[in-house]
C-alpha cells in the first residue's frame, strides 16, 4: 500500500488531500493510516480482504448504541479494490506501548473499564455457533463447539511453526495432548460475544485512561477467558509485569476451572506466538528472530506447561 492510494481515498471522501499521512504499524491483515484533514484526524483502514472491511463496518454498526468507546464509520468501500473504510480518530496509544509508564492504579482502572465493556458487549444476542465471526450470518469462520475453535487455533499455530521452521512442533503436540483435561469445561461454554483482541493492543490509553477500543474486524463468540490468556501471553512476551492481567482476573472473578483454563489458553497463545515468528504479515519482510526471543517463548511455555501438568489430577473441571 502506498500514500498515493490514501491520498486518492481522502480526495474522494473529503474532496481535499490530507496534510499529513502516518502509517500505523498495527494489525496483521490490514493497512492502517492516520490522516490529517484540516483540523481533524481520521483513520483509514485498507485491506486486500473485502470480508475484513465488511466485518469491521458490520460490527461497528452493531455496537454503536452500546456504551463502548469505538470509532464511528465515515465512509466505506467494499465494491472494488482497494477495499477500505474511513473512521473517526480516537486519541491514545496501544496499552502495550504505554504500559511501563502506567501506575498500578491506572492499570487497575483500565482493567475495570475494559471488563465493564466486556459486560456491555454481552447485550448483543448470543450466536448459534462459536468462533470469530464477521457477522451473525458468517458461514465461513464458525465452529459447532468452542473446543473446535480452540483446536483450529492450535492447528493454525502448527501450520505456521512448520512453515517458518523456527520452533519444534513438539510444543503443539503437548498443547493438543492437554485437550482431554478440558472437554467438560469446553462443553459448558456458551456462544456469548466478547472482545477477544482487546489486549495489549487495540485498547487505546490516553492520559492514563482507557480512551477507545479499535480494530473490531470480528466479534468472537465463546469463552471470554480466552482474551485473558492472550493478554497474559502478550505481557509475558513483553517481559512486563502481570499487574494488569491480575487486575483483569479480579474484575472477572474467575472460578477454579477458569483459572486452570487461563493457563491452558496461555499455552495456546504461546504456540501461536511461536508460529508468528518469521512471518512478514503486512510488512515488506519478516523481522529477524533472535535467540533471546526464541528462548523467552520456550521458557514461558515450559513454565505454564509444568504448572498445568502439576494440577492435571485436579478434578475440579
Amino acid at each position: 500500500m502506498t500514500e498515493e492510494i490514501v491520498n486518492k481515498i481522502c480526495n474522494e471522501i473529503f474532496q481535499v488531500l490530507p496534510t499529513e499521512i502516518i502509517r500505523n504499524n498495527v494489525g496483521l491483515a490490514g493497512y492502517v493510516y492516520t490522516v490529517q484533514i484540516g483540523n481533524d484526524k481520521y483513520v483509514v483502514k485498507i485491506s486486500d480482504d473485502k470480508n475484513l472491511i465488511l466485518g469491521s463496518t458490520y460490527w461497528l454498526d452493531k455496537l454503536k448504541d452500546l456504551d463502548i468507546p469505538i470509532p464511528k464509520v465515515i465512509a466505506e468501500n467494499t465494491s472494488a479494490f482497494p477495499y477500505y473504510f474511513v473512521m473517526t480518530f480516537i486519541p491514545g496509544k496501544d496499552l502495550g506501548l504505554v504500559y511501563s509508564s502506567l501506575s498500578r492504579d491506572e492499570k487497575k482502572a483500565i482493567a475495570k473499564s475494559l471488563i465493564n465493556y466486556q459486560k456491555e458487549i454481552k447485550k448483543l444476542p448470543v450466536a448459534n455457533v462459536f468462533g470469530s465471526l464477521n457477522s451473525y450470518e458468517d458461514k465461513k469462520n464458525f465452529f459447532a463447539t468452542w473446543e473446535e475453535n480452540v483446536l483450529s487455533d492450535i492447528k493454525r499455530a502448527e501450520d505456521g511453526i512448520k512453515e517458518n521452521k523456527i520452533f519444534s512442533t513438539e510444543y503443539v503436540s503437548k498443547v493438543r495432548g492437554l485437550i482431554p483435561e478440558f472437554k467438560d469445561y469446553f462443553s459448558a461454554i456458551k456462544a456469548e460475544p466478547f472482545l477477544d483482541d482487546a489486549t495489549t493492543k487495540n485498547v487505546l490509553v490516553h492520559e492514563g485512561k482507557l480512551s477507545g477500543i479499535i480494530d473490531l474486524d470480528w466479534i468472537t463468540f465463546g469463552d471470554q477467558v480466552y482474551f485473558l490468556g492472550l493478554t497474559t501471553m502478550a505481557l509475558l512476551s513483553m517481559q512486563a509485569n502481570l499487574d494488569y492481567a491480575e487486575y483483569l482476573k479480579e474484575e472477572m472473578n474467575l472460578n477454579p476451572s477458569q483459572e486452570k483454563a487461563v493457563k491452558f489458553y496461555i499455552l495456546v497463545f504461546c504456540i501461536i506466538f511461536m508460529s508468528e515468528k518469521g512471518a512478514s504479515f503486512n510488512q515488506s519482510e519478516a523481522a529477524p528472530v533472535t535467540e533471546q526471543e526464541k528462548n523467552l517463548l520456550v521458557k514461558i511455555f515450559e513454565k505454564y506447561y509444568e504448572e498445568l501438568k502439576a494440577v492435571a489430577d485436579d478434578k475440579t473441571l
